[in-house]
């Protein structure tokens, strides 16, 4: 749950990069949002609204899930209100209040167990206004009503990246001056004094590059979700960093931007050296969602990043953000992204406790902000872009912001 405070009056809209707008809200107003896209928050009670880039417009940060308790039992032989709700509806903590708690919507069953004045007292908490003649929710009473079971609990939809970081290890690509690759210097730059920062894989443990990587339709179109068409176009150009040479039907090296973060499958020795596997996402996969700025998408969207000759990390060309898919071709010895240890910064490892006794047990990550999350699933703040909260560092830098 994202929770946060209007800076200044702010206008909601029907989606992200819609111009429709549905309603605005004042500044040093508390918003509550179930997800961040690029700075666009959905809020809790519907609609998008922009954050600005720095929050300028919005400071937020992210929460645990608050723990609903159950609604309390229904006593045989006492009066129940059955109804179904005809337009979407608010609920609100008491009635005639303006604090709002949450939304029902349209042609959904409710139960209540009093009215007053046609404000249902909800089973499940809150009150809600069904209108004179009930023109907002139809409802009857019901005497002696069966009670129900308690619901079965559902498990909580996860995305897959999720469940194989929680099996793995997150390490970070190194940059030049810390990988022993280029005997940590940074390699020489274009006439922009600026390079495409890339590490490469290979499809076993070996020194050699592996076999270039198909860009499906699928994978082309995700690009231009994450990037924008003209962006995408940019990102696809000879000697960019993407794409060295060119080929029909399109390919790509087995490789991704540096200071980005990965997840380690397992880790061999070969010939004396240690080799990482790295997860990646198929070239062939066709449901493709997600941003670097979603729960752990980080992991497999990254950062197109570049450097100067004074080893500092910036956007490219005149402060573009570009992102690129971590992609695999798992026809090619099924797929595996081997790449040796030592250019990676392994993460300390889990359950991991902070100096203050905080035990982490689990990292998530949401955008440029790393969290560890407690057994009771609420979260900790490890790292934004101003730099670590905690006694947890790694020595990686931070993709630039």
């Amino acid at each position: 749950m994202i929770i946060g405070k209007t800076l200044l009056k702010r206008a909601v809209y029907d989606k992200p990069g819609s111009e429709n707008i549905i309603r605005t809200i004042g500044a040093n107003v508390i918003i509550t949002a179930t997800e961040n896209k690029f700075q666009m928050l959905h809020l809790i009670d519907g609609g998008w609204v922009n954050a600005g880039a720095r929050q300028q417009y919005i400071k937020w940060h992210v929460e645990a899930d608050p723990i609903i308790p159950p609604p309390p039992p229904v006593i045989p032989g006492s009066t129940l209100i059955i109804g179904t709700t005809i337009i979407k509806r608010d609920v609100f903590d008491k009635p005639g209040s303006e604090n709002k708690i949450r939304t029902i919507g349209a042609k959904v069953a409710i139960t209540a167990s009093e009215n007053r004045l046609q404000w249902l007292h909800l089973i499940d908490g809150g009150w809600v206004n069904a209108g004179a003649q009930q023109r907002y929710i139809k409802w009857h009473i019901v005497t002696n009503p069966i009670v129900p079971p308690p619901p079965v609990p559902q498990p909580v939809e996860t995305f897959i990246i999720t469940e194989i970081k929680r099996k793995g290890k997150i390490a970070t690509l190194l940059v030049d001056w810390q990988n022993p690759k280029w005997k940590f210097a940074p390699r020489q730059v274009g006439p922009l004094n600026a390079y495409p920062h890339t590490v490469t894989f290979n499809t076993i443990c070996d020194v050699k590059k592996g076999a270039r990587i198909p860009l499906t339709n699928p994978v082309l179109d995700y690009l231009g979700r994450l990037n924008g068409e003209k962006t995408k176009e940019g990102i696809l150009v000879p000697n960019a960093g993407w794409i060295n040479q060119p080929t029909i039907p399109p390919t790509i090296e087995r490789l991704t931007w540096a200071a980005n973060h990965v997840v380690v499958k397992e880790t061999k020795l070969y010939l004396g050296v240690e080799y990482s596997n790295v997860y990646a996402s198929s070239c062939y996969a066709t449901d493709l969602n997600g941003t670097f700025f979603d729960k752990d998408m980080r992991l497999i969207v990254h950062k197109f990043n570049a450097f100067t000759l004074k080893s500092t990390m910036i956007k490219l060309a005149e402060g573009i953000d570009c992102y690129t898919p971590f992609i695999t071709n798992p026809d090619v010895t099924n797929g595996d992204m081997w790449i040796r240890s030592d250019y990676l910064e392994m993460w300390p490892d889990l359950p991991f406790t902070l100096s203050d006794g905080t035990k982490i047990i689990e990292y998530e990550l949401y955008g440029y902000k790393i969290f560890g999350l407690r057994a009771d699933g609420s979260a900790i703040l490890l790292r934004d872009p101003n730099g670590f909260k905690t006694n947890w560092k790694i020595k990686s830098p931070e993709v630039p912001v």
